[in-house]
């Protein structure tokens, strides 16, 4: 058996973290508390209303925590 580079291993890693089953999606919103499904949704909504904008899903999600709503929406408003 042949070892693969740590180089290789890590660009597997990348593409399948960046492009994750439908199996392993389904899984994650099934395990994911009311809590964290109420902040992913309202996040999806933030990043929908102004990914046009430039607005990154992280700063979205920071967002929803942190209650720095107005603030992003005023950032990213007419660019």
């Amino acid at each position: 058996m042949r070892n693969i580079s740590k180089k290789t291993q890590n660009a597997m890693r990348r593409d399948r973290n960046s492009n994750p089953s439908s199996e392993i999606l389904t899984a994650r919103r099934a395990s994911e508390t009311p809590t964290k499904k109420h902040i992913r949704e309202q996040a999806e909504a933030l990043h929908r209303e102004l990914k046009d904008s430039g607005a990154t899903w992280a700063q979205c999600v920071q967002a929803i925590k942190t209650h720095w709503i107005p603030q992003l929406k005023n950032k990213y408003r007419g660019k």
